[in-house]
């Protein structure tokens, strides 16, 4: 099972560049920065750790193809496959950041997102090198006489669905590269998510592999006890909007009406970057911890090692790891930790 990491979306170019170095010096397979309204252009904040580095894969996650229309987003990610000759990474989803903050209609529509995947996909597969270019009518998004002659690099970009849902799952072992679960933090919740995507592969004659499945999961793991649980609960409301569905494994439901009741209050710690959340107990909070992260001190590696080695034993190709507070010491941690046996 490969490591890959996720940062923060508001590191720049140059701290980028660094951290990205740390992390491949540490053997860690790929980086991904997130596609958030807060932070400058991930594709060309990516460029200047494209062009010094030699192995990492580089990443942008979550892109809309509501907010940048797949053509556009083809053309800044063969871009960027370019500068880093041949190791550039996307994960396509329905919504992301943007969606809200441009007051967006949100529309999860799996045979829009299908269109969306195959059309970028296609491109980075080189289907518009030729003369003919790409076309690829659509319903919702459509390809005409599109081309792109200037690519040079033979080794294709990677194609992620952001996905979590049967049918959209189903959809994305079909189309796309890989698979990006999200907040997925019991290795038996996504076991369920992996079967899923087995059956759709089984039963299109797909083999299981030409797709990577990956799975994205907060990381807080530091030498001093406070910064993580000041960390752990500041975040909480990011793994998966703590959406209810995604709680029933490990709260009650008195729990999690009670969640639900206090959104807000989480809402309000992460904005001002508390480590509080008012109205919730703390044995609830820890079971949110708990289900959703992974979450210990340096010098407690036992739990999170294991809980790693339960993804990898569910059949996880990848997993990424998303990091926040002083990323260096977190990817020093993982460097000596987790990729000697997990491999990069």
């Amino acid at each position: 099972m490969q490591i890959h990491l996720i940062l923060e979306p508001d590191v720049t170019a140059d701290e980028l560049r660094e951290l990205g170095l740390l992390a491949e010096s540490q053997g860690i397979a790929g980086l991904w920065l997130q596609n958030y309204a807060t932070g400058a252009d991930p594709f060309m904040t990516l460029v200047p750790l494209a062009l010094a580095s030699s192995r990492i894969r580089l990443g942008v996650v979550i892109v809309s193809p509501q907010e940048l229309h797949p053509l556009k987003l083809a053309t800044s990610l063969l871009t960027l496959n370019e500068m880093s000759r041949g190791r550039a990474m996307v994960t396509m989803g329905r919504g992301g950041e943007w969606l809200g903050v441009m007051a967006g209609d949100f529309k999860p529509k799996v045979a829009a997102l299908k269109e969306a995947v195959s059309i970028v996909r296609a491109v980075a597969r080189g289907k518009a090198k030729s003369w003919k270019g790409l076309n690829m009518p659509g319903e919702h998004y459509s390809a005409q006489y599109f081309r792109t002659p200037w690519i040079k690099e033979e080794d294709p970009a990677l194609v992620y669905a952001g996905v979590t849902r049967d049918r959209m799952l189903s959809m994305g072992a079909q189309t796309a590269d890989g698979i990006m679960l999200a907040d997925l933090g019991m290795p038996e919740v996504a076991a369920d998510r992996v079967r899923v995507v087995r059956e759709a592969l089984a039963a299109t004659g797909r083999p299981a592999a030409e797709l990577r499945i990956s799975n994205f999961v907060g990381w807080h793991v530091k030498d001093d006890p406070a910064k993580v649980a000041y960390e752990a609960r500041r975040e909480l409301v990011i793994r998966a909007f703590l959406v209810r569905e995604w709680l029933e494994p490990f709260l009650s439901d008195e729990e999690n009406d009670l969640v639900q009741r206090c959104k807000p209050a989480f809402i309000k710690a992460y904005r001002e970057r508390k480590g509080t959340i008012d109205g919730v107990p703390d044995e609830i909070l820890q079971k949110l911890i708990a289900g959703l992260t992974i979450t210990s001190t340096a010098d407690r590696m036992d739990e999170p090692l294991q809980r790693l080695q339960q993804f990898a034993d569910i059949g996880l190709d990848e997993i990424c790891l998303r990091i926040h507070d002083e990323p260096a010491d977190s990817i020093r941690i993982i460097g000596r930790e987790v990729v000697p046996r997990f491999g990069g």
